[in-house]
């Protein structure tokens, strides 16, 4: 049995067979785990964060799965929750990104879209069970919403110019930070969040501070 699980592995690796889909990913996990599969185990675990781990994503699946199991499930969505709320605490140490722009007919006004963006998305994260986790890869997506609301409103010249320069490789940088902030979780419960706090601690880097520094002067709408 060992030889055909390390076949089976291997062509599971390789994309011969087919995800679960939806809340089937909570039935693999609840199969792993009564037959001792681990890496299997982990890698259902990352696919239930897809979708709210609730009572009736499990639906009868929770009469066969064993307490352990479910309590690393949970115990594994939290630090997953406290990794991307750490990174998230993180980028917002840089301060508010107050946006200032002159107008005669508004007479000047302000606009803290970098920190709402992240503010924002920190708030989503905090929830580990009522909805599905955030991924990673929609951050670049919602950056870009926000940036261009925010220009659209203000014409805000500094902030397209600090996003041309730095803009990709921001969301880069905290695409990769957050795919890390899951991917070093493990369903067991030896792993420590704060482990990966001391190892991991986000720094936004020249676009954060970019954005921050561009409104020191006052940006003419014109």
């Amino acid at each position: 049995m060992v030889s055909v699980q390390s076949l089976i592995r291997a062509e599971v690796s390789r994309g011969e067979f087919p995800a679960a889909k939806g809340a089937e990913a909570f039935s693999a996990y609840v199969i792993a785990s009564t037959r001792g599969l681990i890496p299997e185990m982990e890698n259902a675990a990352r696919q239930t964060l897809e979708h709210p781990m609730t009572f009736e994503n499990f639906g009868e699946r929770l009469r066969w799965i064993e307490g352990w199991a479910l309590r690393d499930l949970a115990n594994f969505r939290k630090r997953c929750r406290d990794n991307t709320v750490a990174c998230f605490e993180s980028s917002l140490q840089i301060g508010p990104h107050p946006c200032r722009y002159s107008s005669s007919n508004q007479g000047g006004a302000s606009s803290h879209w970098f920190s709402h963006f992240l503010r924002k998305r920190l708030d989503e994260s905090r929830d580990a069970f009522s909805k599905p986790f955030s991924n990673p890869r929609s951050i670049r997506r919602d950056y870009m919403c926000a940036l261009n609301a925010h220009i659209s409103l203000t014409n805000c010249t500094s902030c397209t110019k600090v996003h041309a320069q730095n803009g990709e490789t921001f969301c880069k940088q905290l695409e990769d930070v957050l795919m890390q902030a899951q991917d070093e979780v493990c369903t067991s419960s030896i792993f420590s969040k704060d482990l990966w706090v001391f190892k991991h601690t986000f720094n936004l880097g020249t676009l954060g501070s970019e954005l921050t520094q561009v409104t020191a002067h006052p940006v003419s709408r014109n």
